[in-house]
């Protein structure tokens, strides 16, 4: 099964996350650390480990690299895991060695941004190998300027990433349709202006599957289709056109996911991935 429609998000750079590295050091400290600076002194040292306080997978530790050079810190980072990494209770990520103030100071920024990253691994995680043979896909339903940040984060726990953004990959809706006239020329004017890209259709009702498979886009979404037409629509779509992608949206509960993993390579796409998420609990222990 392939993981994705498009290039997956395997790995970021600093480019991808110096802009937002930037903004929260300037939010965090726009006149230093009064608490910081009052009581301790620059040359005092210390060592810290970063420690699991729950069970997850480890994501985001390229930012932490970039935190340490844009605050010219005297702090040297040794990991032991990598992202990816499972975690359990009491996992030690890494240590930080170095000025203890510089490690107090960007201390809640770096665990924001990998408490962030590693609660959506998990998330993924957690689904993909609940259902293994579904491609649990996530959305563009992510914090602005996080994009490839939480596409990576899904992808490193075990989930595929939908297109990075508008330019990636052509989605045909309903004001599209309406828009060319009909499904078939929709399908077929935006094949001719931009070859090479691939093209997902959104239907609402099965009513439209004979039209949706003459079109022949690379995938078909079946957008908040019931239990029974959406089985209906997987064996027309497979018995008739099956180069052609399935996709499952909208209202997606446990309770569905059980029901679509009934099919193979079926896609489920899910805001949940990265719109709901839980910090996973990771902390600096200072020594």
């Amino acid at each position: 099964m392939i993981r994705g429609y498009t290039t997956p998000v395997t790995e970021i750079s600093e480019k991808d996350f110096e802009s937002l590295v930037t903004l929260a050091l300037e939010e965090d400290l726009p006149a230093g650390d009064i608490t910081t600076d009052t009581l301790f002194r620059s040359d005092e040292l210390c060592k810290a480990e970063l420690l699991a306080k729950e069970e997850g997978v480890l994501c985001g530790l390229a930012v932490l690299e970039c935190i340490i050079r844009k605050t010219n810190a005297n702090v040297v980072w040794k990991p032991i895991l990598t992202d990816g990494a499972t975690l359990s209770k009491g996992t030690v990520i890494g240590t930080l060695e170095g000025s203890l103030v510089s490690v107090l100071k960007m201390e809640r920024i770096l665990l924001n941004f990998i408490q962030y990253l590693s609660g959506i691994a998990t998330n993924a995680s957690k689904v993909a190998k609940e259902f293994p043979n579904l491609l649990i896909l996530d959305t563009r339903k992510t914090l602005p300027g996080y994009r490839k940040l939480a596409k990576y984060a899904v992808y490193t726990g075990g989930g595929a990433n939908h297109r990075l953004n508008l330019s990636e990959m052509a989605m045909l809706k309903d004001n599209h349709v309406a828009k060319a006239g009909s499904i078939q020329s929709a399908v077929q004017i935006v094949r001719n202006a931009n070859p090479g890209k691939k093209i997902e259709l959104e239907i609402d009702a099965l009513s439209q599957i004979d039209e949706a498979m003459n079109a022949n886009p690379d995938i078909i979404l079946l957008d908040n289709f019931s239990d029974s037409d959406t089985e209906k629509a997987i064996e027309r779509i497979k018995g008739n056109s099956p180069q052609i992608r399935i996709e499952c949206s909208g209202g997606i509960t446990p309770e569905k996911l059980k029901f679509l993993s009934r099919f193979q390579d079926i896609g489920v796409s899910m805001g949940y991935l990265t719109h709901t998420v839980k910090f996973l609990d990771i902390s600096l222990d200072i020594k």
